[in-house]
């Protein structure tokens, strides 16, 4: 088996190319049988959100949507920090 996959993404929708690139890095690792984690902080909590990650970064990009249901349907998990996940919390070690 290969080895697992860790991404880091703390951005959202304010910088929707990074969002992307890591969106698609992970897809490619959940999707060739890698152990894939997403660890999401600050704005990137939201992206898990039902309707939240929508829209396309670039042309000739992926609608937001498509690559994190790739993702999903390869088994890929998040671990998504729960102080970041609310908007007033200013205390979590995320």
């Amino acid at each position: 088996m290969a080895g697992k996959a860790v991404i880091s993404l703390t951005t959202g929708l304010e910088d929707p190319e990074r969002v992307t690139v890591a969106f698609l890095v992970a897809v490619g690792a959940a999707e060739q049988g890698r152990p894939t984690l997403m660890f999401l902080t600050k704005e990137a909590t939201r992206l898990t959100l039902e309707g939240v990650a929508t829209g396309v970064a670039c042309d000739g990009c992926p609608p937001l949507a498509d690559p994190l249901a790739r993702y999903r349907k390869a088994g890929g998990t998040f671990l998504v920090c729960p102080s970041a996940s609310t908007p007033a919390s200013s205390t979590g070690a995320c």
